[in-house]
């Protein structure tokens, strides 16, 4: 059917407010079906019936700043999954049912530069209410607060070390990663070096299969960690029934509610297997080897059978698998990462359950650095927890992901095609991303068994504190004590600029010079590093 063609009408709104500034949705460009209603309970008189139909807002900021982006939205046809775009990069935002008006908080942190800017509502389902957008200036030094301890009890030295290691370069630097052995040998013969991080499997564990070798985990995982590398681990958790070999929701009836029910053979049935699995972890701790260990991946999206019946009986065999493990079976050598999906607040474990939040971004040819999902998940978790890009088809170019702050922890494109295949991931971007100083990769790694550093978790890093990482023109500097001398390094450890303030907080203008990484040194403290933008 030959569509009609719409006839869009651009509307430029000026942005010069200091706080919570709403943009009515019957404003926006309005396309694809997208239509104005009136309505006494909407802002204004008005919303916009969606449809299948997109909204584009073309705003003009009088300032720099940062901000987060609320949507007024009604979604009385049910669950929906749609996507917000600003200047190009995108965030899915999804709505459970419910006629009358929320106001969902989409994008965080985000920061804007003074001039013209496009904010776009796109159907991803469609059929949502929308009454406004609005825009709130935040201050971006409240963004992060790490925490510094894991959430095991007494966790290994090798985990700890392996924590510390990424809480140091967080921010700082991205790791590389790839799903498979056989896909970072790929990467060796093809690039010349291999990524940082592998990711496994335990998908074929006890299954009994005969043609597996159930010490194929760990004979690759110590191969790997013996040079450095980092393992982390998910499990596509075959149907504990043994009725199938399937995992997928739509090929088996396994009824994870049973969780609630110890008495169920479900419930004795998860519990083997969870017993089955913590016996190959503890191997890797008998040999002083740290996982990262990501089970119940992508619950909320609710193709697996562990999302299958809803948030409680996930959140519960969460909690119950590390009870299990930790207290039953005494592990002690796990990094826990959760695995978010788009409105899945009512999914997630808990604070004390969780070391660092994961998000599977699968968009293809999409190299942005996904700062929208960045911010989102950042603000989410309190600035608590780090977060990383734990699956993906494409990921993000190492250009994209300084220029806008984007300091996701480590990313890991899936195996196959997802590594190999230009239109995912060209090898020329794997070469420039490996070729980055930004970018650490296994020859870079540092000995995990014996890492430490001048900020051993736990304990206070420093006298001062330097903020934001990121920056444009200037950084703030606050300490415990009068600061006597700050010098400022480029790349070529040549001093650009060097102050004697005697104070104890300060702002230092680097607006002067150009783009790229200084090394900012307290009095005799070791330096500490930051990006210009």
């Amino acid at each position: 059917m030959k569509k009609a063609k719409s006839i869009l009408i651009v509307l430029l709104i000026s942005a010069n407010f200091a706080f919570g500034q709403k943009f009515e949705a019957e404003t926006a460009t309005l396309a694809g079906g997208a239509a104005k209603q009136a309505s006494s309970s909407a802002s204004g008189g008005y919303y916009v019936a969606q449809g299948e139909g997109n909204l584009t807002f073309n705003l003009n900021f009088a300032e720099a700043a940062t901000y987060n982006i609320y949507i007024q939205v009604a979604s009385p046809n049910g669950y929906k999954a749609n996507n917000l775009i600003v200047d190009g990069t995108s965030i899915t935002f999804a709505t459970n049912q419910n006629s009358n008006y929320i106001k969902l908080k989409a994008v965080s942190f985000l920061k804007l530069a003074a001039g013209a800017h496009k904010v776009e509502i796109t159907k991803s389902w469609g059929w949502i209410n929308i009454d406004y957008i609005e825009f709130e200036k935040v201050d971006p030094a409240t963004k992060f607060d790490i925490n510094k301890k894991l959430v095991t009890p007494n966790p290994s030295s090798e985990a700890a070390s392996l924590y510390q290691f990424l809480y140091d370069n967080y921010g700082k630097k991205i790791i590389s990663g790839v799903m498979d052995m056989k896909e970072s040998n790929w990467l060796k013969t093809n690039t010349g070096k291999s990524p940082a991080l592998v990711g496994f499997d335990f998908l074929f564990c006890g299954r009994n299969y005969s043609w597996y070798n159930e010490n194929t985990p760990y004979n690759e995982t110590k191969a790997l960690y013996d040079k450095n590398g980092i393992p982390a681990f998910c499990w596509h958790w075959r149907d504990p029934s043994r009725k199938t070999e399937e995992f997928y929701t739509e090929k088996t009836t396994f009824d994870i509610s049973k969780i609630s029910d110890e008495t169920s053979d479900e419930y004795k049935a998860m519990i083997s297997d969870i017993d089955y699995i913590s016996g190959m972890l503890k191997k890797f701790q008998d040999n002083k080897i740290p996982i990262l260990w990501r089970p119940l991946h992508e619950a909320a999206g609710g193709w697996f059978w562990w999302g299958a019946k809803g948030a409680a009986p996930c959140k519960k065999l969460w909690q119950v698998m590390f009870d299990r493990m930790v207290n039953f079976h005494g592990l002690h050598n796990l990094i826990w990462v959760w695995t978010r999906e788009p409105n899945d607040d009512a999914w997630y474990p808990g604070d004390e359950y969780v070391d660092i939040v994961g998000r599977d971004i699968y968009k293809e040819g999409d190299h942005s650095s996904q700062i929208l999902e960045f911010n989102d998940m950042t603000s989410r978790y309190g600035g608590k927890k780090m977060v990383t890009i734990s699956e993906s088809g494409s990921f993000p170019d190492v250009d994209n992901l300084i220029a806008d702050g984007a300091g996701w922890s480590w990313f890991m494109p899936w195996t196959g095609d997802f590594t190999r295949l230009a239109k995912y991931n060209s090898l020329d971007l794997w070469k420039k991303m490996f070729a980055s100083d930004y970018v650490l990769t296994l020859d870079e790694m540092p000995n995990l068994k014996t890492y430490t550093s001048t900020s051993m978790i736990g304990e206070k890093s420093n006298d001062f504190k330097i903020f934001p990482t990121y920056f444009d023109e200037t950084i703030n500097i606050h300490s415990a004590k009068k600061i006597q001398e700050v010098t400022v390094f480029n790349q070529l450890g040549i001093s650009v600029k060097a102050i004697k303030p005697k104070a104890d907080n300060l702002v230092v203008s680097l607006a002067a010079f150009p783009s790229g990484l200084y090394l900012v040194k307290i009095d005799e403290n070791e330096a500490v590093k930051v990006f210009k933008r």
